[in-house]
């Protein structure tokens, strides 16, 4: 099972209720963490997606007189300095009242930590592709996506070793980091850059040494204990280790706390993001290590019913009874489905925005809702959204295809003009041709082939291409700088 942490959740929540009932004048028994259902207080986990308030799966959260705990940092928000604390792509626990529009609600608290910071182990290695970088910190493989992953201080292309990293995100089934945001802390400095790790206590030498992950962990007097009797470690427990970096594989503690592995056994009103492990059946898998029974959820989209499996990014909402969550809904995030192009134009109304891919081609239709994470990698503008979208602007886009056919933006970020790039379902019928000449139709938008397109990296020729794709298969194209409409590199997408 792939342990993702939740730090604290049992700590913030007493808290809150210890408010409560402070406001309300008494408090009531039971060991459910939430109550009210749909339009209730409840749990709310996830990435953050914009400000103006603070937007997690979807939900904007009014945040004035807000608990904050950032990396074990606690403060009070005023309610507009949330961008100036929280970062998007940050995985987040909020808990808070969500209205009955299911789309705003006040955040009691809010709670972030991150999974691990530390220093990048070797050069950062790329896929064929371009898309994704990984490398090691600690015992930890971390995963970047070009364009889905937030860098704050940092970028996709310059990422090195020993660059001191702060990563937010979820673990997939082989606990692989799929990072949703990366921070620059610096440069490791040995004996002197504090790092943070969470694992699993091993090797305990009944003193003052353990081992975390391959890494031995010192302490002694003058370090910090949370949640532990005794002041000190039992082999098995889960904990998070802050201290100095003194060597690759050393660390002097300075603080040590116990880890929360779960939400409790019983939530009334939870929304989860997270990824997608240990799948079985619908009735049995877990996201971002919460065990999950979605029997009788409804599936957003409806084709996600039969696809969704270990790897798949989701919201799922329900209640945890008895330790599992039974979802009413899941609903998909991420996506298959790319591009980077130009930005025809925008609707701030409709919620879209056109992008041109190739010239002479229909445009294709951008959605964007509530639950779309928009960031600007170009003028680093905070906090950035729809409005802030304007013709001729370069974007990358990533999303999925509703039931409805509609291109649904999970995130969209604006960049510097780059390569044209368009990844998805192809149009079998419109697509043909041969290695000297051809046509391939996506969203019923066409770019020609010619000989000196390379096709699946130069393993076949055009020719094979087109005797081997159907109508539907994932298909990605690419028109290199200056674009002119001729496609450079055409490839099947898993």
């Amino acid at each position: 099972m792939i342990q993702q942490s939740h730090k604290g959740f049992v700590t913030v929540i007493t808290l809150v209720l210890l408010v409560f009932i402070a406001a309300c004048g008494g408090g009531g028994g039971g060991d459910s963490v939430a109550s009210g259902g749909i339009g209730g207080t409840g749990v709310t986990s996830g990435t953050v997606s914009g400000f103006g308030s603070v937007f997690v799966n979807g939900i904007e959260f009014e945040t004035d007189g807000t608990i904050r705990d950032v990396d074990d940092d606690t403060d009070i928000s005023n309610g507009s300095d949330d961008d100036e604390v929280l970062g998007i792509g940050m995985v987040v626990t909020i808990i808070g009242t969500v209205n009955d529009d299911g789309v705003s609600g006040i955040a009691d608290s809010i709670e972030y930590d991150d999974e691990v910071e530390g220093p990048v182990a070797a050069a950062p290695v790329e896929d064929l592709d371009g898309i994704t970088k990984t490398f090691d910190i600690f015992n930890i493989t971390v995963v970047v996506d070009r364009t889905a992953t937030v860098f704050v201080l940092t970028d996709y292309d310059t990422l090195a070793q020993n660059d001191l990293l702060e990563v937010s995100g979820y673990f997939d089934v082989d606990g692989k980091l799929l990072a949703t945001r990366v921070e620059n802390e610096g440069v490791w400095v040995p004996g002197d850059s504090e790092v943070e790790i969470k694992g699993e206590v091993s090797g305990f030498n009944g003193v003052d040494t353990f081992i975390l992950g391959g890494v031995t962990i010192d302490f002694d007097g003058t370090t910090g204990f949370e949640d532990l009797p005794g002041d000190t470690v039992v082999n098995g427990q889960f904990v998070e280790v802050k201290g100095i970096l003194n060597t690759a594989t050393s660390i002097f503690a300075s603080r040590i706390e116990l880890e929360d592995e779960d939400f409790g056994d019983n939530v009334d009103n939870i929304s989860l993001e997270g990824i997608v492990t240990d799948f079985i059946s619908r009735s049995d898998f877990r996201v971002a290590g919460q065990r999950v029974n979605a029997s009788n959820a409804t599936f957003e989209p409806a084709s996600l019913e039969a696809s969704i499996a270990d790897g798949a990014k989701v919201e799922v909402e329900g209640a945890i009874v008895d330790g599992v969550l039974v979802a009413t809904e899941v609903e998909q995030r991420g996506g298959d489905v790319r591009v980077s192009a130009t930005v025809e134009t925008t609707n701030n109304v409709a919620g879209t925005v056109t992008l041109l891919v190739v010239q002479g081609q229909p445009v294709l239709t951008v959605t964007i809702n509530s639950q779309t994470q928009v960031e600007d990698n170009r003028d680093e503008e905070e906090p950035f959204g729809i409005d802030g979208i304007k013709s001729g602007d370069f974007l990358n886009v990533e999303g999925f295809v509703d039931d409805n056919g509609n291109f649904i933006a999970s995130q969209i970020e604006r960049d510097e003009l780059d390569d044209i790039e368009l990844r998805g379902p192809v149009d079998g019928l419109a697509t043909g041709g041969s290695t000297s000449a051809g046509f391939v139709s996506i969203f019923e938008i066409g770019i020609e082939t010619n000989a000196a397109t390379v096709f699946e990296d130069g393993d076949i020729t055009g020719t094979e291409f087109f005797n081997q794709v159907s109508d539907g298969d994932l298909v990605e194209f690419k028109d290199n700088l200056p674009a002119d409409g001729i496609a450079d590199k055409v490839e099947f997408e898993d």
